[in-house]
């Protein structure tokens, strides 16, 4: 095989890659160098799943061939790299924008492509999965001039979204709305975005500084990770600007004595938190087949898995309840309950990946 028909094939087999991920719905490309092959799986509804095996000679090529879409550094294959790229339907107009992060493993380098949804038109408060009163709950603290903002909960449980909703439903011209990311996941237009770049001398609290000098009404910090950074969003918050955030915590309640231990007292918590919330993602049931498999009659829309796409489920607290525990909330298990009841998601499903806890 000549070298053009040798290039030809690795841009062609990255291209088909690219195009059944989207095609799959897939959130995540996973390419691993195993020891006999090359191994791909996406990412859909949450779960891995496996798709195909390569000969494990394109490994390297195929690694290279990402490197170059993302503008990374092709000759370093000891250290982890991150990048961008762009992948579409039509090869030459390549429309979709990928976050790639390059490992070095024993028998290869692996190669993570996250797929970012770029439809801005998504970012609604209505569609992330609230009920009606918290969503109540959550645009009241909105409607506010100044105090602090929260979403917790695990990696992947939809955090970043519900940030993004948020800041999307301030997004007005009267005022000046900024974020603080690492990475800058979906580009909003009238929102000054900033990327976390720690080895630039760029870390969330340096950044935070700045962006006070810039005359901000809403501040969103991708996530609230030390005492330095809890302090200046509290004061932040306490001075007249909105600050959303991120802060990994068990459940909603969690936040109080986390930030405690990040030394804010409770007194400046009482002054700015405004609400509070707690999410995971569950699979959806397929509002095709509603669930229910057939291996005579597939169901295309979900692959006959039952499944189709993801839901959020929330527990949302306002600074009452977080203050005054006694008052009844309804918890994630509740809310959870209600879309079992509408036939959104089955028992097992909240069982399994919410549980009981909540």
């Amino acid at each position: 095989m000549s070298i053009a028909l040798d290039d030809s094939l690795i841009i062609r087999t990255w291209h088909e890659i690219a195009v059944k991920a989207l095609n799959a719905r897939a959130s995540d490309i996973h390419l691993e160098a195993q020891a006999q092959e090359t191994r791909i799986r996406f990412r859909i509804d949450g779960l891995l799943e496996a798709q195909s095996q390569l000969p494990i000679e394109l490994h390297e090529r195929l690694i290279t061939r990402i490197k170059i879409l993302a503008r990374l550094d092709i000759a370093e294959k000891r250290l982890p790299q991150d990048g961008r790229l762009w992948i579409g339907h039509d090869f030459a107009k390549p429309n979709i924008n990928c976050r790639v992060s390059i490992l070095p493993t024993l028998y290869g380098e692996k190669a993570v492509i996250r797929i970012l949804s770029n439809r801005i038109d998504e970012l609604s408060l209505e569609k992330i999965g609230l009920l009606p009163q918290q969503l109540n709950i959550v645009q009241d603290a909105l409607r506010q001039a100044n105090g602090l903002i929260l979403v917790t909960g695990p990696t992947g449980s939809g955090k970043t979204r519900t940030l993004y909703s948020c800041l999307s439903e301030l997004n007005q011209t009267h005022r000046n709305l900024c974020s603080i990311e690492d990475p800058v996941e979906i580009r909003l237009p009238g929102v000054n975005q900033v990327a976390y770049h720690p080895r630039a001398g760029l870390d969330f609290a340096t950044i935070i500084r700045a962006l006070l000098r810039q005359d901000p009404d809403v501040i969103m910090i991708g996530e609230i990770r030390d005492s330095a950074t809890a302090q200046l969003a509290i004061q932040a918050a306490q001075t007249g600007h909105l600050v959303l955030s991120t802060l990994h915590t068990r459940n909603a309640r969690g936040v109080l004595p986390r930030l405690k231990n990040l030394g804010i007292d409770q007194e400046s918590l009482e002054s700015c938190l405004r609400s509070v919330s707690s999410q995971r993602l569950v699979r959806r049931t397929c509002q095709h087949c509603h669930g229910k498999t057939n291996p005579h009659k597939p169901c295309l829309s979900c692959a006959n898995t039952g499944y189709h796409g993801r839901l959020g489920v929330h527990e949302v607290l306002s600074s009452q309840h977080l203050l005054n525990p006694s008052l009844n909330y309804l918890s994630m298990h509740d809310a959870g309950l209600h879309y079992v009841k509408n036939g959104l998601i089955t028992q097992s499903i909240l069982e399994s990946e919410i549980g009981t806890w909540h």
